[in-house]
């Protein structure tokens, strides 16, 4: 403490000399448009010396300690909500900070340490929620034994047990993926809440907004215009638009902008895993809020969700400690891809998530627009830099942990997926970070069922190995079981119990599975608003088999770059360009804000 005090000392001596910083040995704080400006090249050595509670206040608040002294430290503030933040701890403020020298200095002095936390935090103080490595050693272990046992049992059976077999297993997946879709379409649980009540300007809570940003110029004007339409006191907002150091381009035009002082632009230094839960972790340093939600670049919320969420988390204090808005798209009608996208999207946020969270059972987040208790969040280790699907593997271990999730009606607006291939390279992402989550869940199975029960169990198997599974073997499943019907190999096998009985199981889970599949689209799409989309319903199937080849590609994806994060390009839709067609997407998907 001795050189930081040197430090301080000394220039806090000077300014005293000249006047600027009045006082009688009380150092009574300057009036706020005489703050002297702290010099530049002391910053640095300040922050290295900071201990772990300034070094908070200072990356959350911006309030910086220059000098200390016999029981008092005063304060640097780098905006007028540090001042403000002082002022209400109590705290005295000497000098004003620069912000650009500010950035500068903790990229420089603290952004190293902070990285290693980001992308280290979860892997070495909680090894068996990281998906760092692909296998656990006795996971290969119980993979060899499983691969061995199998091939012992083909050489010693006939063709048509093999086939049985395989038909049994693979039926399974199947049936779990149908289980979920009948269990949405069921009359939902009604369980008593407590009124939730609006909150008055003074009751809500400080809220961040982490944004993050990699190459997405195209959508910056929309997305700057989308969280400046929020209903929230911008006293009480904190975002953060969060940039990779070698994204330049994305740096230029973010700096460009005019932002207002509630946005704070965060620049993650370079480094691997370059993903998405990576920057998250970075950025978690810096934000205050006690409640924090995720923005994609190009999401257009409705304007009163943070108030709403807000005002949800009051009343639920103990229970609830994060909350999935709904996703949907502003360009459902724009080509068949996006019809099939928005449909999909409709089963999962309006029917089957709901529904999950209604039972009680664990939730595969999405990837924008969950809301956390911020305390929550970091007790749970924040996200997985590596696994790309980092929005599931929180939502499993939040439950895991015992910490409550549930679903809200409000929407966020995103862009569909125009392009086949730009599909195709987010779906083999999803699929890969699926069946790594499954194998992360799946190190301690009993300690994941002790830590779900058994229904969790059920869901987790459900929604990450079921998924991944069938959507890797749908075509050549359905494909065998027509040559097994056309080529009369059916009614032969029928006349054996064993294989009369998986012949119709599995005829039952895949009339069940279509039927439940369209069924759920076609109730979430109702819910949305959307009707007379029976071109969209009947060729689903065409789309489901689209996922298999992107399946394949995240299998072989999985086994050479595990945590490589294909880009899903956005900014490609025709109506991003076309202003004038806003209004009808109004009219077709509900209300959307209103974009600058």
């Amino acid at each position: 403490m001795g050189d930081e005090s040197a430090v301080g000392g000394a220039w806090l001596s000077g300014v005293s000399k000249t006047g600027r910083v009045a006082g009688d040995g009380n150092l009574d704080e300057a009036p706020r448009e005489v703050l002297p400006l702290f010099p530049e090249h002391l910053l640095a050595s300040m922050l290295a010396r900071l201990t772990p509670a300034d070094r908070s206040l200072a990356l959350k608040h911006k309030l910086v300690p220059v000098a200390f002294l016999p029981g008092l430290t005063v304060y640097g503030s780098v905006t007028r909500a540090a001042r403000r933040e002082a002022e209400a701890r109590g705290l005295r403020v000497v000098a004003r900070i620069d912000p650009s020298a500010y950035r500068q200095a903790v990229r420089r002095v603290l952004g190293p340490s902070l990285l290693r936390y980001a992308v280290c935090h979860l892997a070495t103080l909680q090894p068996q929620y990281s998906a760092r490595h692909r296998l656990m050693p006795e996971q290969f272990l119980w993979f060899i034994i499983l691969a061995l046992g199998c091939t012992a049992a083909a050489l010693a059976s006939t063709a048509g047990q093999v086939l049985l077999a395989l038909s049994m297993a693979s039926g399974v997946f199947f049936a779990m993926a149908v289980a979920i879709r009948i269990l949405a379409l069921t009359p939902g649980i009604v369980t008593k809440q407590p009124k939730v009540v609006p909150l008055t300007h003074d009751e809500l809570p400080v809220y961040s907004i982490l944004v993050p940003l990699f190459r997405e110029t195209a959508v910056l004007h929309q997305l700057i215009g989308a969280l400046m339409a929020l209903n929230y006191p911008a006293t009480k907002l904190d975002i953060k638009l969060i940039l990779e150091e070698e994204d330049m381009l994305m740096q230029r035009a973010v700096m460009s902008l005019q932002l207002p002082e509630h946005f704070e632009i965060i620049i993650v230094p370079a480094g691997r895993p370059q993903t998405k839960p990576r920057a998250l972790n970075y950025a978690l340093h810096f934000a205050r809020g006690s409640l924090l939600t995720i923005y994609d670049s190009e999401d257009v919320p409705e304007s009163d969700q943070l108030r709403r969420a807000a005002a949800i988390f009051a009343c639920r204090e103990d229970e609830l400690s994060c909350l999935q808005a709904v996703l949907t798209y502003y360009n459902p009608t724009e080509n068949w891809l996006t019809r099939q996208f928005t449909a999909e999207y409709a089963a999962l946020f309006m029917l089957m998530l709901p529904q999950m969270a209604g039972s009680g059972l664990p939730l595969p987040l999405g990837g924008t627009s969950n809301h956390f208790r911020t305390r929550a969040l970091v007790e749970a280790g924040g996200w997985d830099p590596y696994n790309v699907t980092e929005d599931a593997d929180l939502g499993y271990r939040l439950a895991r942990l015992g910490h409550g999730t549930d679903t809200f009606s409000s929407r966020t607006y995103e862009e569909a997926n125009t392009q086949l291939w730009n599909w195709m390279k987010q779906r083999r992402r999803w699929l890969k970070g699926f069946l790594h989550t499954w194998l992360v869940l799946m190190r301690h199975p009993l300690r994941l069922l002790r830590e779900t029960g058994p229904s969790g169990f059920w869901v987790i198997q459900s929604m990450t190995l079921g998924v991944f599974a069938s959507a890797l073997l749908h075509p050549f499943l359905l494909a065998h079981a027509l040559w097994f019907f056309l080529s009369g190999q059916a009614r032969e096998q029928l006349l054996l119990p064993l294989h009369g009985l998986a012949i119709g199981l599995n005829g039952a889970i895949l009339i069940l599975g279509y039927a439940a599949a369209l069924l759920c689209a076609a109730r979430g799409l109702r819910r949305l608003g959307y009707r007379s989309w029976i071109a969209t319903l009947v060729t689903m199937p065409v789309y489901w088999f689209l996922m298999t080849p992107a399946a394949w590609l995240a299998l072989w994806d999985f086994l050479v770059k595990p945590h490589h994060w294909h880009k899903t390009e956005h900014g490609l839709s025709a109506m991003l360009r076309r202003p004038q067609e806003r209004p009808a997407r109004e009219r077709a998907g509900g209300r959307i804000n209103r974009v600058s």
